[in-house]
């Protein structure tokens, strides 16, 4: 289990945009020093929706990344350009580090998981990621650990193969579901999908 205060990265999902305001109370009241990426959201579906080159919408869908960040940072957060921790809750706005170190391919195959994934990794610290399911799904049902070789709608395409290839653990959990978030940060045990075997 991730040690109670310990530093992550934390990945927001753009679809908890509901419960934004209550997750960020949450994560403040944690006290942890988390880097918080968010996910694109609605600010990236449309470019999902359109026909754009995939250099021109992988940037596109970084900078709705921003967008949703700054969203978040409204419910009382502040904000950085560069993936550091800070000895508090930051939010980090990805864009313009991935434009200057561009260290991803440039495909759907890639979003905002495997990009939290990458600072997760960068950093060498464990991911935790909301999402708005109570674990991730497989064909042949919920799962409790990721293993290598799984697939899943619930991530994109590029997730599984990052971390195994590059030792990334974490835990996904429901971020909709905030006693169990305030449960996760108090370091109790709450159902969800870890990854890594060194939770």
């Amino acid at each position: 289990m991730i040690s109670q205060d310990q530093a992550l990265v934390l990945k927001i999902g753009g679809s908890l945009i509901e419960h934004a305001p209550m997750i960020i109370r949450i994560v403040r009241e944690s006290g942890r020093d988390l880097l918080i990426i968010p996910g694109g959201g609605i600010f990236a579906d449309i470019i999902r929706q359109k026909r754009i080159s995939d250099t021109a919408a992988h940037f596109m869908a970084i900078a709705a990344m921003d967008q949703y960040g700054w969203f978040l940072s409204s419910c009382g957060m502040p904000v950085t350009r560069e993936p550091i921790m800070t000895g508090e809750p930051t939010i980090f706005l990805p864009y313009d580090h991935l434009v200057r170190t561009d260290p991803l391919p440039h495909s759907w195959d890639i979003t905002s998981d495997t990009i939290s994934a990458c600072y997760a990794g960068l950093l060498s610290l464990p991911l935790l990621i909301l999402k708005s399911v109570d674990y991730i799904r497989d064909p042949g049902g919920e799962v409790s650990v990721l293993l290598p070789g799984m697939e899943t709608r619930d991530l994109d395409p590029a997730f599984i193969p990052y971390i195994t290839r590059h030792q990334v653990s974490g835990f996904i959990l429901r971020g909709s579901d905030h006693a169990r978030l305030a449960a996760f940060f108090r370091g109790e045990d709450v159902p969800g999908t870890s990854f890594g075997g060194t939770i």
